[in-house]
């Protein structure tokens, strides 16, 4: 089938001129978390367990021990119990509650970080005092780890309000990906195996993984006859991990297949893209030298896309209108 779709620089073009808000409604986490009864009675409970056992460090160790053990249970009873003093201070001494978890040994490490917390902070916390507040700041801080998740979310509930897509049309195997007029699959999520499957079937060379340490694409859409293979990123600013994260998604449109079924996308929002509009072409920066490779790529690659929230709203108006 074919589809009427506008060139990929008309696209390009279309996401130049519509900036990325500030505030984007998918990057909106504002769960309350202090108003959790249970949760709140756990770490004023651990607060005074952590107290008693500094105390009874230097008194009691058998006594310390069993104080130990009531800390643990609370410790690993509920994941938000991360966002307390206690654990918060554990990055200082390079330790975080993720790699914890992992650890065999829990509680010799754990009387450990008790050990030095009791030494380095808890006279001065008590000195301060203690508020439930300083549970949601924390929790509030550390909620930017869920954006790579909203980006997958964002782009497949733009593409059920627009194209219509349900979420009943998660593709679960080669035979559904073969058959369906349209679907969806999350290569680098639950759906590995099937997209290994489907690199086979439809002879897709996929060299960016090869070239990325076999990274997988957030996203495989497919709509008619039509794949399209997408990286999803949500970048606010440059520098460190920033600076990776948009070469790959630059690189990530530089491949192509021997196909017109085949289109690599490659989706950022955020106010980094911001950067591509509001830098003056004669700033002989990173942006425009980024941007420079954008538009190369795209001429290169007809079949591919790079776009911000308004291109890619754009195709998917675009697709919408296809007969399906």
């Amino acid at each position: 089938m074919t589809m009427v779709l506008k060139r990929n620089l008309e696209y390009w073009q279309i996401s130049l001129k519509n900036p990325e808000a500030a505030v984007d409604e998918y990057y909106i986490f504002d769960e309350v978390i202090i108003e959790d009864k249970e949760l709140i009675r756990k770490v004023e409970r651990l607060r005074e367990l952590i107290i008693s056992y500094c105390v009874m460090l230097e008194k009691d160790k058998k006594a310390a021990g069993e104080i130990l053990n009531e800390i643990y249970e609370i410790i690993i009873s509920n994941d938000k119990i991360q966002y307390t003093e206690f654990i918060a201070f554990w990055k200082a001494l390079d330790m975080s509650f993720s790699v914890f978890k992992k650890l065999p040994n829990h509680k010799i490490i754990l009387a450990e970080l008790l050990e030095t917390y009791c030494l380095r902070r808890r006279q001065l916390y008590e000195k301060l005092g203690y508020s439930n507040v300083t549970v949601q700041a924390l929790y509030d801080s550390g909620v930017s780890r869920k954006k790579g998740t909203a980006g997958i979310i964002k782009v497949l509930d733009l593409a059920s309000k627009i194209l219509g897509l349900k979420e009943n049309e998660h593709l679960r195997t080669i035979k559904e990906v073969e058959n369906c007029n349209r679907g969806y699959f999350l290569p680098d999520k639950e759906d590995k195996k099937l997209f290994e499957s489907f690199r086979e079937r439809f002879n897709i060379a996929y060299q960016f993984g090869k070239n990325h340490q076999g990274k997988k694409p957030d996203i495989v859409l497919k709509i008619g006859d039509h794949f399209f293979i997408i990286e999803a990123k949500h970048i606010k600013e440059s520098g460190g991990a920033q600076d990776k994260q948009i070469v790959e998604t630059i690189e990530f449109i530089k491949y192509s297949e021997n196909s017109e079924f085949i289109h690599y996308l490659s989706f950022v929002d955020g106010v980094y893209f911001n950067n591509f509009i509001w830098t003056p072409p004669e700033n002989s920066s990173k942006v425009n030298r980024q941007k420079e490779d954008i538009e190369k790529y795209l001429k290169e690659n007809p079949n591919n896309f790079f776009v911000n929230t308004a291109g890619l709203k754009e195709i998917f108006e675009d697709l919408s209108k296809n007969k399906i």
